[in-house]
């Protein structure tokens, strides 16, 4: 299991550059698998997170590299096609069947098309029934799928509406990096979505075609990862999958970027951007982590990213920097192509000193040696992200394993299991030298490069030419090269002598244990061990910045970061971010309306280390001057081009519709922040974080009584304390009354972007949150089958309960999607035709039986999990009603009958928001 890639960038399924020696890595063990007669592999392997649960992927070595051109886009027809009938289950009901035994469309029950590939995705319980309807659902999508002309015409609607939902700014930004990236190779031309041509020209035929050319068993996989028998499984594929293949498959032709690759430079500028970017992009050719020494320099690529992304870090946080954020990446296509992304946003105002800015940190690298402190210190980061995953390899997903196991069919990456890749790791890590960092640098450096520019398009902003980048570059590659080498000596935290308070009384609970302290102080306490090395704690009080006056309000939006990046006790700002390498624990502070707070999560050996910081902070908090002015000054870049976002303009419209315009849900302008300074930023910190009455503690997770007692009495029994009152202020947000209609004509997206918004006229209480929350999956289970499947209106449709205590007056329900511009009308009625049968009391049983089921999974899952015991616990401790239902005291509330009554005390269907986004023009 490639466990570290987890932590970084699973999601890019990274191949590195490297060379393969003999010296191979040892595949686990415990991962069964095997090749069947017809030539379809098998991947087994056993994992109890979740208990009782199992992850079934089906993966077709095929995507939209081997369509040829009549066929672009058929890959991905195909994959909505498995889900529209096969010899088992016609039309929708695989949906349906798998949604009445507990699964959510979307999140359980979902697939992808790639470039490469086309992965159909099942999470089910591992129940003997169960896990064989899964193996047998990955069996009609193998081998099943019907392919009904009529279900074919009628699933093309909802393709054109992906295809729609596709379109806009990052359709534009994404055909012009591709084309730069790509140049002439089938990665530009074969992109999964396809062609409106080829979509709207596909016949049944076409798709029976692609279905049987490359769903063939030699081409595909099984992948079961879950609480099961592995050999129980391994039966299970035997006897579902025993049918023959063609005899003479040919594997589908591997494709490359390669040499299309090029020294490009390419400025895309658009009036919907709101910053300024550079991107320099490099290409190598990638192999498959498979020995010690191409995993070896895997881990010079992890180590001299991590000291780049550092030195970004600082380089942003500089007074006066003309780089706003910075970072590098990797990122591979296929299993020969390995690109690096080295990006920054730059100032309007500073476009071509930040270009040469962006450039130096790794010119840096590539021509000095980096100090032995700052190789060791990214060495520790490295290793401490492994250690943390291995500590707690009970917890690890099903999903993860399922992901690696992929890499491993596809990219012949070696599968091993956590505990002896750290070993791997730990053995390799000594043999890795400041010249191994400068090598890695300076061959990205060297390398062939896409330089990519995006910007706004308006006037006055000078952006480079091609030449003048290219000028730009050589002067920085003609200077003299200084390394400012960080200072790694001396990061240690001084800290005060705190006292130690004590424990005044403890009461057991069913689920946690309470605990008053000797300033008053309540804590909540449950030990647990579904994380083995893990602890998080929430202090938190009840009354945040609403009682603030307005430019108050205005510094409390800021604060929280300015105090936590501006340095703690005898550390500044640099030595912080130092300080905190190879350290797994994070220190967070908030100010919200009605609440203020820090979050801490830790491991055990930092706890100590991490509410030390926590106190310092709170007994001198700071504000650098050289972080706030650089903060104003990010701010500033971002609020004078917001308009330019169409997205943005209508979020904005709609908080505006929604809240009555109040000021404190309006964004911030340039006039605010002229109201924003250290001193009042301070204040407001100082309001909330001097004393201590009221506030709570919230401690969950692997920490022992013990610990947790003397943790309590020297960091939280001797906070100080004072007698004044809880003073939470409601901003008493006055609902939008009646039927408010609006429509925004920004930008030049050809779709119709719609929001539904219903104001909850109910008073909370924990059964009306519940039975919203229920009302909410049901409607959107209906939405799907009404608004998608059967009207073909949109791909992506649903609705969001918000339905809390401290709302005041922003209870609401959420319907969000996106359609054709000349169907806005007729998708929005059937939407709310949908809702008014539902208030009127037309609801199906079935519905209400499949949240049942659904409820019952989820909940048996969210009790091995330290999130819903915090959580839990939290809204516990201040909302008196609060629970969280069993399955059967939910079955007893989620009825048909108190549905149908509730409803019609929940939603009035003459009270509504409807906000439209539409183009100015349709191209």
């Amino acid at each position: 299991m490639k466990l570290f890639r987890n932590f970084f960038f699973f999601t890019f399924l990274i191949c590195y550059t490297l060379i393969s020696f003999s010296n191979d890595l040892k595949s686990s063990e415990n991962l069964l698998t095997g090749t069947l007669p017809n030539g379809l592999t098998y991947f087994i392997y056993k994992n109890s997170n979740p208990e009782n649960r199992a992850t079934l992927n089906l993966v077709v070595k095929s995507g939209s590299l081997v369509e040829t051109d009549k066929e672009q886009g058929i890959a991905h027809f195909l994959e909505h096609m498995a889900f529209n009938g096969t010899t088992k289950y016609e039309k929708n009901e695989m949906i349906k069947y798998l949604q009445s035994i507990g699964l959510s469309f979307g999140g359980d029950l979902n697939a992808y098309t790639s470039f490469g590939e086309t992965v159909y995705k099942l999470d089910i319980p591992s129940n003997e029934k169960d896990l064989k309807i899964g193996i047998e659902v990955l069996k009609e999508w193998a081998t099943e799928v019907t392919l009904a002309e009529e279900a074919v015409k009628s699933e093309k609607n909802i393709i054109l509406e992906e295809w729609r939902l596709r379109q806009g700014l990052s359709q534009r930004l994404g055909d012009s990096q591709k084309a730069a990236i790509f140049g002439d190779s089938r990665y530009s031309e074969r992109f999964p979505i396809g062609l409106t041509s080829t979509i709207n020209s596909a016949t049944s035929e076409t798709l029976k075609g692609y279905y049987k050319k490359w769903y063939q068993p030699k081409n595909m996989a099984v992948i079961a990862v879950g609480d099961f028998t592995p050999e129980t499984l391994k039966m299970y594929i035997e006897q579902t999958f025993n049918y023959e293949g063609v005899p003479d498959f040919k594997e589908p032709q591997d494709y490359a970027i390669g040499n299309s690759f090029k020294n490009r430079i390419v400025v895309f500028s658009d009036p919907e951007l709101t910053s300024v970017n550079i991107n320099f992009i490099t290409r190598e050719d990638s192999y498959p982590i498979n020995s010690e020494q191409n995993l070896k320099n895997y881990l010079i690529s992890q180590i001299m990213e991590e000291i780049l992304n550092t030195r970004f870090s600082l380089l942003s946080k500089k007074k006066d920097s003309p780089v706003l954020v910075g970072y590098h990446y990797s990122n591979n296509f296929g299993n020969f192509d390995n690109l690096s992304f080295m990006s920054t946003a730059l100032k309007e105002d500073k476009i071509n000193e930040g270009i040469k800015e962006s450039i130096r940190p790794l010119k840096i690298l590539a021509t000095t040696k980096i100090s032995n402190e700052e190789l060791e210190s990214a060495k520790k980061e490295l290793l401490s992200s492994i250690k943390q995953i291995v500590n707690n390899r009970t917890s690890i997903q099903n999903r993860t394993f399922v992901e690696s196991i992929k890499e491993f069919y596809l990219s012949k990456n070696t599968f091993m299991e956590p505990e002896n890749e750290l070993l791997e790791v730990e053995k390799l890590l000594p043999s890795i030298t400041p010249e191994d960092i400068q090598n890695r640098a300076s061959n990205i450096y060297n390398g062939e490069q896409v330089i990519f520019m995006t910007a706004p398009t308006k006037e006055n902003l000078n952006l480079p030419t091609d030449n003048e980048i290219k000028t730009i570059i050589s002067e920085v590659k003609n200077e003299k090269t200084v390394d400012n080498n960080l200072n790694y000596n001396n990061l240690k935290l001084k800290t005060s002598d705190f006292g130690v308070g004590t424990i005044k009384s403890t009461v057991e609970k069913k689920d946690y244990t309470t605990y008053t302290l000797s300033n008053g102080l309540q804590v909540f306490y449950k030990q647990t061990d579904f994380d083995k090395d893990k602890i998080s704690m929430q202090l938190f009080k009840e009354e945040g910045s609403s009682d603030e006056k307005f430019n108050l309000y205005l510094n409390s939006l800021v604060a929280p970061y300015l105090i936590s990046n501006s340095g703690v006790g005898n550390l500044n700002y640099e030595e912080v971010e130092l300080f905190m390498k190879g350290k797994n624990f994070s220190v967070n502070l908030y100010i919200e309306d009605y609440e203020q707070g820090f979050t801490i999560t830790s491991d055990k050996e930092n706890l100590s280390t991490s509410l030390d910081l926590m106190r310092t902070i709170i007994e001198n908090p700071q504000i650098n001057t050289e972080i706030f002015n650089n903060t104003k000054e990010k701010l500033s870049e971002q609020i004078k081009n917001r308009e330019n976002s169409p997205k943005l303009v209508y979020s904005d419209k709609i908080k505006g519709i929604m809240s009555n315009f109040n000021p404190r849900r309006t964004p911030l302008t340039l006039s605010d922040l002229d109201k924003i300074n250290e001193k009042d930023s301070i204040a407001v910190f100082k309001n909330k974080f001097s004393n201590f009455k009221d506030f709570k503690l919230i401690v969950v997770g692997s920490i022992d009584k013990e610990t947790f007692e003397k943790i309590i009495t020297k960091y939280f029994a001797t906070l100080p304390v004072s007698n004044t009152d809880v003073n939470i202020t409601p901003l008493n947000i006055k609902k939008p009354s009646g039927i408010i209609k609006e429509t925004l004509v920004k930008g030049v997206d050809k779709k119709a972007t719609v929001t539904i918004i219903y104001p909850y006229t109910l008073k909370y209480d924990n059964n009306n949150r519940i039975m919203a929350n229920a009302f909410s999956k049901i409607l959107n289970i209906i939405l799907i089958e009404e608004i998608r499947e059967k009207l073909g209106g949109v791909y992506s449709i649903y609705s969001i309960s918000d339905f809390e205590q401290f709302n005041y007056g922003e209870n609401n329900l959420r319907i969000s999607f996106s359609t054709d511009i000349k169907r806005v009308n007729e998708v929005s009625i059937a939407v709310k035709n949908v809702v008014n049968n539902l208030v009127s009391g037309q609801i199906d049983s079935s519905k209400i039986a499949d949240v049942l089921e659904n409820y019952k999974l989820d909940y048996e899952t969210s009790q091995k999990k330290n999130l819903f015991w915090a959580q839990s616990i939290y809204k516990s401790s201040f909302i008196k009603d609060y629970s969280v239902p069993t399955p059967n005291e939910y079955s007893s509330l989620i009825t048909e009958a108190n549905m149908i009554k509730f409803l019609k005390t929940l939603i009035d269907k003459d009270n509504y928001v409807e906000v439209v986004l539409l183009p100015e023009k349709e191209e």
